[in-house]
């Protein structure tokens, strides 16, 4: 349907308004009135995914099919930030990126499997498609530079075990392999963090090019290397029959 000129032009201090009260909403170009509503995707993550600024991808790439929002939830466990949001009466999201930060590695991988799965579950059932993501890695240096801050800090640099051990490294790719084999059993899709912004499939630390200096969190370069990966991937979903997969299972518990 076609509004009249004159319609649209009685419409353009409203957008203004909702953009001025609230600053994650973008402002939607005019010739979009009228099309197809806008898929709307929320990221529930922590510093990393706040530091991507995803609300802001359709300008960056010119791409104003998805509505991007991003939730912080800090710590592994998003359990109640994702309740909220798939609990929502208005603006529920069609999809779900579940993406965790490499900071909490290592850790109990066996309750970080049992809850992604849970996670995803969840997300069927409240018909939201659950698209998971694999974790950043680190760099290799990432561990060394991780004790000696320890040690400026006075907080005990072995709490990891020693640097050449690489722990929080060894435990990411853990996590990422069984994701992905899930992924790959139940149907679901896999937003690749991983390989987006590792050295290789044999030396899978992140490439320093994409680091700050701690070698965990990620630069400019880094988030473009993750803005590339997000639309085409998006693109093979058909939102019509997407939500709520009964063939994906709750497998998390294995």
């Amino acid at each position: 349907m076609h509004l009249p000129p004159l319609l649209l032009f009685a419409l353009v201090p409203f957008f203004s308004l909702v953009q001025s009260h609230n600053p994650a909403v973008k402002e939607i170009p005019l010739d979009r009135v009228g099309e197809k509503k806008p898929v709307r995707i929320v990221l529930i993550g922590a510093s990393v995914g706040k530091s991507w600024n995803i609300p802001a991808l359709p300008e960056r790439v010119n791409n104003y099919d998805y509505i991007f929002e991003y939730v912080y939830s800090g710590g592994f466990d998003k359990s109640q930030k994702l309740e909220e949001v798939l609990s929502r009466v208005q603006d529920k999201p069609d999809a779900v990126f579940l993406k965790e930060c490499a900071a909490y590695f290592p850790g109990d991988i066996y309750s970080f499997k049992r809850l992604m799965g849970k996670w995803i579950h969840d997300c069927i059932k409240a018909g939201v498609l659950p698209i998971p993501a694999t974790v950043a890695p680190v760099t290799r240096l990432h561990s060394f530079k991780k004790f000696a801050i320890d040690i400026v800090k006075l907080r005990n640099p072995f709490r990891q075990g020693i640097p050449f051990q690489q722990k929080r490294q060894k435990a990411i790719l853990e996590y990422n392999d069984w994701l992905r084999e899930y992924c790959q059993e139940t149907g679901l899709l896999l937003l690749e963090l991983e390989k987006a912004l590792r050295k290789g499939n044999k030396t899978r630390f992140l490439r320093s090019r994409f680091a700050k200096v701690d070698g965990l969190h990620l630069n400019k370069r880094g988030y473009q290397a993750l803005d590339a990966q997000v639309l085409p991937l998006l693109g093979k979903v058909d939102w019509n029959t997407a939500a709520g997969r009964p063939d994906a299972k709750n497998r998390g518990e294995s």
